[in-house]
């Protein structure tokens, strides 16, 4: 039978004793040194151990309560006030003892000391001194109606009956090599640390243990992925690949060579190939994914690429046409929209034996499309798109190859942990000639000094973004945005000039013509909303204005710069706004002070948290308890070794000490299947 108690437990999502266990406080009071009445701080939150001496209480409107006492240690005497906290007047009674937390001021009028109590503990017994003086106290995140010493109370009362039931899963062995202390020692002291170093060796263990359990987890779908994904190897070497090297107009970064050659390894193997691609806006992820294709093309079989919008599709299928025409390889498009005998004498084509290229949306993964014999297939952008999205394009052929790119920039311990059963290219070098755009942030009543440089890089023949943000979830306000931005600049400002227009409403073709004109220079400035963030690639754009710079996310503005500093010419991206709070301030900062996606990518972890910054669909991650992915990086990196040699050491677990190991990770799985589950429906 539920309780009041129980229900402001289950709140807290405590519903086992268990639960209570691995609830970590939150932060820690050092009460080992209280200072004395006369030692206290104005202007700073204390903790003051004394007696009471005198009790008052007013009401000076309806439903508000102060209560006031005088506190006296043998130093002197301060006031402590509480506010709407009239139920404390049952305990307190003059002489009693006790230790009130709170921030000290000076009385104008009294000269007198006073505490604005934020915390109370009543010492009536012996066993409360010991308790809450000379020692160092846990403060627990709780819910209403559950109070600081009650539970407390509660989590010693658990540690005693349920501690000694406890079995530690890792073997003495892995717990020597990376200096961990037992479990039951670990789970006492991150409660009731008694030193500095209790907490330290406390946290370490149990950091170590969410990541090792989930760590583990992904080494084991690395190796039955290895060993199940059977797949048909691709041929890598022919006069057709050597024929395309050679027409490249440029040179390979080596990141990119090293890429290919990753690519190129994989999919000469039995085994699908489930590679990440990871590089910043305008790395050349696109040249390897060529590299990728071309392999499958030389081996009879089709290659597929799926990109989140229609923009980006349409720009692949131009790119590629460039590219594949030359060799007279067959590239398609298929995306929505198309008239019914178009888009049926498209999927007859794609039915065919013959290999070719297909370009497409999420058009590409509808039921009526067939595609036979694939090869090799790349996702572009893949964090775009959810998971099952992503397997239904695997699954259009009998375990394809498969290149997963992304232009989001993604921290270490994010890619350890939310892509350790993936492996990783990484290109973090930027080709010759591309020189990172220098940023500006301007407020809206200096926009016509921003503008008058825009006429310079217009009369320089450059051309020019200038974004509106999406206002308030709503499209209708984001079009309205944008509209009343471009009639403006249109009427008021660069009368002169021909300015594009483009944005969500409009239809895939009509984007599709504005982009081509924009890149054909028959439009020097074009207006737009968030649709241009990914994939455009007009080198001859130089400026890049965004306005209300604060309403964008930190990896959204990195993103929206990233489509200038393509070409020769030397870009300037102006982020224009007034932000006001801390973290729109902050984000402003981050982008003024560094071009390098990688950085940027560090600072939206440590703001918004890995679920957020991968979107939950994608993520797949545990929230973890104690766990932090930026702080705990070395933890996160030793978790991680020990997990892939226990799994080469023994993939299925079946050696007698790792028995606890094996029944906490089924355990694991289930509860992570079951929040992957629910967040799908």
């Amino acid at each position: 039978m539920s309780t009041p108690q129980t229900k402001r437990l289950e709140k807290l999502g405590l519903f086992t004793p268990k639960d209570i266990l691995y609830y970590a406080p939150k932060s820690y009071e050092d009460r080992r040194r209280l200072p004395k009445i006369y030692q206290l701080k104005t202007g700073e939150t204390q903790t003051l151990l004394g007696s009471i001496t005198h009790l008052s209480e007013t009401n000076p409107r309806p439903k508000i309560s102060i209560l006031k006492a005088v506190i006296k240690d043998d130093t002197g005497t301060c006031i402590a006030i509480w506010f709407n906290q009239a139920y404390l007047k049952k305990i307190m009674k003059i002489g009693t003892k006790i230790l009130i937390k709170g921030k000290c001021d000076i009385n104008a009028y009294s000269a007198e000391k006073e505490i604005t109590v934020i915390s109370t503990d009543f010492i009536l017994s012996a066993e409360d001194t010991l308790k809450n003086i000379n020692c160092i106290v846990p403060n627990y995140l709780l819910t209403q109606g559950l109070y600081p010493g009650q539970y407390r109370n509660l989590v010693q009362a658990t540690l005693d009956k349920y501690l000694p039931s406890i079995v530690d899963p890792l073997p003495i062995s892995l717990r020597q090599t990376y200096d961990l202390i037992p479990l039951r020692t670990a789970l006492t002291h991150i409660h009731f640390p008694e030193t500095e170093q209790d907490l330290t060796l406390a946290r370490k263990r149990l950091v170590f243990d969410e990541f090792f359990f989930f760590q583990l987890t992904l080494a084991s779908h690395y190796t039955n992925r290895k060993i199940q994904e059977t797949s048909i190897p691709l041929t890598t070497k022919s006069p057709l690949i050597d024929h395309y090297k050679t027409q490249i107009p440029y040179t390979l970064t080596n990141a990119q060579q090293q890429a290919i050659k990753d690519v190129e390894n994989d999919v000469s193997q039995p085994i699908a190939m489930n590679r990440l691609l990871q590089g910043d806006v305008g790395s050349g992820k696109t040249d390897v994914a060529v590299m990728a294709l071309l392999f499958a093309i030389n081996s009879q079989k089709k290659g597929v690429i799926m990109a989140p919008t229609e923009i980006l599709a349409v720009q692949h299928y131009l790119k590629f046409k460039t590219y594949f025409d030359l060799h007279n390889i067959p590239v398609y498009l298929l995306k929505g929209g198309l008239k019914k005998k178009e888009k049926e004498a498209l999927l007859n084509l794609i039915k065919q034996d013959d290999p070719c290229i297909i370009v497409g949306t999420h058009a590409l993964i509808q039921a009526t499309v067939e595609i036979t014999h694939l090869g090799l297939a790349v996702i572009d952008e893949q964090h775009r798109f959810g998971v099952m999205q992503r397997l239904a394009l695997k699954q259009k052929g009998l375990m394809p190859h498969c290149l997963f790119m992304t232009a989001t920039p993604i921290p270490r311990t994010l890619l350890i942990t939310s892509f350790g059963d993936l492996d990783k290219s990484i290109i973090n070098e930027m080709p010759p000639g591309r020189t990172p755009p220098k940023t500006y942030f301007f407020k809206e009543s200096s926009l016509a000094s921003v503008y008058g440089y825009c006429r310079d890089e217009l009369a320089k023949d450059y051309q020019i973004y200038i974004v509106y943000p999406l206002v308030e979830e709503s499209e209708k306000l984001d079009l309205t945005s944008a509209i009343e931005g471009w009639t403006d600049l249109q009427k008021n400002i660069f009368p002169e000039h021909t300015i594009g227009l483009i944005h969500g409403r409009l239809t895939p073709q009509e984007k599709s013509d504005i982009m081509a004109k924009f890149k054909q220079k028959e439009i020097p400035i074009l207006v737009a909303t968030t649709v241009i963030e990914v994939g455009i690639d007009v080198p001859n754009a130089t400026i890049m204005i965004i306005h209300h710079a604060e309403r964008f996310g930190l990896s959204q503005l990195h993103q929206l710069r990233g489509r200038i500093g393509r070409g020769a010419g030397e870009s300037r991206c102006f982020l224009i706004g007034d932000p006001k709070t801390t973290n729109a301030k902050q984000r402003v900062k981050a982008m003024l002070a560094t071009a390098n996606g990688f950085k940027i990518a560090e600072y939206d972890l440590e703001i918004r948290g890995p679920g957020d910054m991968l979107g939950t669909r994608q993520s797949g991650l545990p929230d973890f308890n104690l766990a932090h992915l930026i702080r705990d990086e070395a933890i996160l990196i030793q978790a991680r070794k020990a997990a892939i040699d226990l799994i080469e050491s023994d993939p299925q677990l079946e050696h007698p000490h790792h028995q606890a190991i094996k029944h906490i990770q089924k355990e694991k799985q289930l509860r992570t299947l079951s929040i992957q589950q629910s967040t799908l429906n």
